[in-house]
């Protein structure tokens, strides 16, 4: 069995969630704790970045990187989906 992630929030994605409903908020904080826990959710590797991801949840999206070890999610942003690849 994995061990469960440690989740990091940075700044930026404590913003972002900040202006988001709290039905929204409560949304992408339990995908993100499943996939900590789990490592199940919509998750794809950004295409030309080198250990950055994004987890889908509904029109959001989660920008984030794992820890050289593998035991830290880092959240770097949430965006909507037609600006969360934009830099």
């Amino acid at each position: 069995m994995i061990p469960p992630l440690r989740v990091q929030w940075s700044r930026a994605a404590d913003r972002d969630l900040q202006r988001l409903d709290r039905r929204t908020r409560q949304r992408i904080h339990q995908a993100v704790a499943r996939f900590a826990e789990t490592g199940h959710g919509d998750i794809r590797p950004i295409q030309g970045e080198t250990n950055l991801y994004r987890q889908r949840i509904g029109l959001w999206r989660v920008l984030f990187r794992l820890s050289e070890d593998e035991s830290t999610l880092n959240i770097l942003r949430v965006k909507a989906r037609g600006s969360a690849y934009r830099p």
